[in-house]
């Protein structure tokens, strides 16, 4: 008994002992399991909050590229003809068929530098101003442009954005091409990616405006600025932190920009679900330890069941991310570790690598690409941590096959961390614009076809005689250099500039108004104007021109969208037309005095033998003859322009002596004592090959002026000699000179020195003269002229290139040939 009552309480204390041998055995174990547990648990969190951050980063980057390849569509129309000439009707032939196969737009519309729009599908052309809307001015400013979000209201909601880039037309002017797209896509792609349905996700634009989330269900969508994850998000942060959500309950907010939309994308979700995993750990914690001290395996047991329950959840949430990126519209890629070891490939990677997955996973990136340039964009980001961002990026990759496999893309690379924010690999995100910058490339190439067609025919019409003018209805001009040399400067459509410098105006001198003009009746009235003439001053050179213009409409499809109008300078038919009205006043005058000088002159006669008295007749007859031979060369000159006119004047030609010619010239040529004739030659010989009679002719010309025009004894010297290769004869008078401004006409056909109209004549003789020495291969020449008298120039090619003789009447060839 007495043994049986000391048991008891040994037992007891050895029980004791037991118990504290195994409560103090367990505090470090408990001690351990708890920092572990608690590690565990913030590694959890960690994890959570990163791979919410990573969703948050790849859904704004998802509408980043929404709206960048949307504004590379419009900066690809900008690019064409129809856009570039601010042409309605074919912009809008351009537009209607990308918004009918592309859902995501609404409309688009091409906008003037005022802001006004020059076509749309909704409003008629400069009705609507959009000059007041941030994305026109930045736009018009260079920039792209990108609005608010707008939500609709009523029956049907919309959820639109407004992008806008600028144009510059082919005027020079500027202008904005902009397009409402709906963002219905946006929405469902990024609800799409939403892993669990405790999750909320918000968008918000760069307003402060939630337009997607619960917010942006309600009638008016909320202003959420003050939002600490909204203010960051605008700054271009991005984050993953416990917060107050909107019901005041703590919350996993993951946010980040997208830069380009100007947005914010918010996932939230409360604390208590986001981090049930980790929290589930803390109690099963406190069980296992109230537990651990009865059954240690069991806790042991219970509790590496639950972490390894805990590291499942994580690894559901890393795989409903994966599957994410695997179902997004781009080339995904997860690559872990230093040798960059595929672990996810998306089905589009796949495709374009034409491999399948097991081709891909669990292989490094070398192996399936080889590229080294890749390679080292890729170990880059790795080693670094700094993103790699790519617009239309080409790439070229060689596969494992031999296919070369090539394409422009928008890339995005970023690296992965670990719990422990250690780089652990890195994730590539590439969107396949091929299509878009072939596409462009192409437009590039027709503007470029368009415009070199465009220079031809600039170049064609500056090639014209005639100038040309087209104006548009915007009142554009394109013009030829002949229009501008016969308007003196370019014209650009400012009539009143135009009336203010050329001053135009009818042939009875009225001025023209701005809808009388020409191209203005074709353009606004339709009419067709035929040989229309108009006086004009030309300021570049000073001078009053008549022109003749014609004018007609340009229609397309029965409208009239332009006008042409054609120039023709015929000042010179002009002024010709004077010349030959005065020369048939003159040739008439002339012609009819001698002819009634020889009639009165033998009607002297008839009366004088009439009478039987004939002492007078062999005068008169003498005066009748030399009337006649003035008559005969007046209409010799007349014949012999027209036979040049009309390229029948024949020479006669015959190897002469062009001394022996002119000496004889010269002492044939009938003359008085008050005007004596005096031959100087320097040679005894001057052989040259001409025509005799057009010689002597072209020598009594010369002669005949310089008697006509020298005073009483005023003497007329012929001089003969050689210059080089070349006869010379010079008729030098003391005359009356001929006026140095009139000097460069004194060989044109009909022109009369001011001076010499008192004398008589046509102005034939120089002109005549003048064609016979340039057909005989020489040149008659106005050597000189002042108020002592002028001097002309004859000379003739010689017919060999010695000419020997000795110096005659004191002038040596030197002499002669230097005067």
């Amino acid at each position: 008994m007495r043994n049986s009552a000391g048991l008891a309480p040994r037992f007891a204390r050895e029980r004791l002992r037991v118990i504290a041998f195994i409560a103090l055995a367990f505090v470090p174990l408990i001690a351990i399991e708890l920092v572990v547990l608690q590690g565990q648990q913030q590694a959890a969190r960690d994890g959570l909050a990163s791979a919410r951050l990573s969703l948050a980063r790849a859904a704004a980057a998802d509408t980043d590229g929404f709206i960048d390849g949307n504004v590379s569509t419009l900066r690809a129309l900008t690019q064409t003809r129809s856009v570039r000439l601010a042409d309605a009707q074919n912009v809008n032939a351009i537009l209607t068929p990308i918004i009918q196969n592309d859902p995501n737009w609404l409309t688009i519309g091409l906008s003037g530098a005022d802001g006004f729009n020059i076509t749309s599908f909704t409003t008629p052309p400069h009705t609507v101003s959009i000059a007041d809307r941030d994305y026109f001015q930045a736009a018009i400013a260079g920039r792209t442009g990108i609005s608010s979000v707008i939500v609709t209201r009523g029956n049907l909601k919309t959820k639109t954005i407004v992008l806008a880039v600028p144009v510059v037309f082919d005027d020079g002017t500027r202008g904005v091409l902009s397009g409402a797209l709906k963002l219905d896509k946006v929405d469902e792609e990024l609800r799409s990616v939403v892993p669990a349905p405790s999750i909320e996700l918000r968008v918000v634009d760069r307003n402060g405006q939630e337009f997607i989330g619960p917010g942006g269900e309600e009638e008016n969508a909320p202003d959420v600025h003050a939002r600490p994850e909204v203010v960051e998000g605008l700054a271009g942060k991005s984050s993953a932190l416990v917060a107050k959500d909107l019901q005041g309950r703590d919350a996993l907010v993951a946010f980040a920009p997208a830069p380009v939309a100007g947005w914010v994308v918010i996932l939230s979700e409360p604390a208590a679900a986001a981090f049930a995993v980790p929290n589930e750990l803390g109690r099963t914690a406190g069980v296992l330890t109230l537990v651990g001290l009865v059954i240690a395996l069991a806790i042991g047991w219970y509790f590496s069941g639950r972490l390894a329950r805990s590291y499942m959840d994580i690894e559901t949430e890393r795989f409903r991310l994966s599957d994410a990126l695997k179902h997004a519209p781009a080339r995904v890629g997860l690559l872990r570790g230093k040798e960059l070891v595929y672990t996810m490939a998306s089905p589009g990677q796949l495709e374009q690598l034409g491999m399948r997955e097991q081709d891909v996973v669990g292989k490094p990136f070398r192996a399936v690409d080889p590229d080294p340039d890749h390679r080292a964009i890729l170990e880059r980001v790795y080693q670094t941590g700094e993103p790699f961002f790519a617009h239309e990026m080409p790439s070229s990759v060689r596969l494992p096959n031999g296919t070369l496999v090539e394409g422009w893309y928008n890339a995005a690379i970023v690296a992965t961390k670990d719990i422990a924010g250690k780089i652990d690999g890195v994730i590539y995100y590439a969107t396949d614009v091929t299509d878009l910058v072939r596409g462009r490339k192409r437009l590039e190439e027709l503007a470029a076809a368009v415009s070199a067609e465009r220079d031809e025919l600039q170049q064609i019409m500056n090639e014209l005689p005639e100038g040309v003018v087209v104006m548009r209805r915007n009142l554009t001009t394109t013009r030829n250099k002949t229009a501008d040399d016969l308007l003196g400067r370019p014209f650009s459509g400012d009539f009143e500039s135009a009336r203010a410098d050329s001053v135009p105006r009818r042939p009875d001198g009225r001025p023209y108004e701005v809808a009388d003009f020409p191209v203005m009746r074709a353009l606004l009235r339709g009419e067709n104007v035929h040989g229309e003439e108009m006086e004009i001053h030309n300021v570049a050179r000073g001078e009053d021109l008549s022109v003749l213009v014609s004018a007609a409409p340009v229609r397309r499809d029965g409208e009239i969208v332009a006008a042409v109008s054609v120039f023709q300078d015929i000042t010179q038919l002009r002024a010709f037309e004077r010349q030959r009205s005065e020369f048939f006043s003159m040739a008439s005058h002339e012609i009819r005095t001698p002819v009634t000088a020889i009639q009165l002159q033998l009607d002297l006669i008839q009366r004088q033998l009439s009478k039987g008295d004939a002492t007078q007749v062999r005068e008169l007859v003498a005066k009748a003859k030399h009337r006649t031979k003035a008559l005969t060369a007046l209409i010799n000159d007349l014949l012999d322009m027209t036979r040049i006119d009309a390229g029948r004047f024949g020479l006669e030609l015959q190897d002469l002596d062009l001394v022996e010619l002119a000496k004889r010239a010269a002492s044939d040529y009938p003359t008085d004592p008050e005007h004596p004739i005096l031959v100087v030659a320097s040679t005894g010989e001057l052989p040259v090959h001409a025509d005799n009679r057009r010689v002597v002719e072209i020598l009594e010309n010369l002669i005949s002026n310089a008697v006509k025009y020298s005073p009483r004894g005023g003497t007329v010297t012929v001089e003969i000699g050689r210059s080089g290769d070349h006869a010379i004869v010079r008729v030098r008078d003391e005359g009356i000179g001929i006026p140095e401004d009139e000097r460069a006409r004194i060989f044109d056909r009909f022109f009369r020195t001011t001076v010499a109209k008192p004398y008589g004549g046509v102005g034939l003789g120089l002109y005549i003269s003048k064609e016979i020495a340039q057909r005989l291969g020489g040149e008659l020449t106005l050597e000189s002229s002042g108020p002592s008298g002028s001097v002309f120039r004859l000379s003739l090619p010689l017919v060999r290139a010695e000419v020997g003789a000795p110096a005659a009447s004191g002038v040596n060839a030197g002499e002669l040939g230097d005067r």
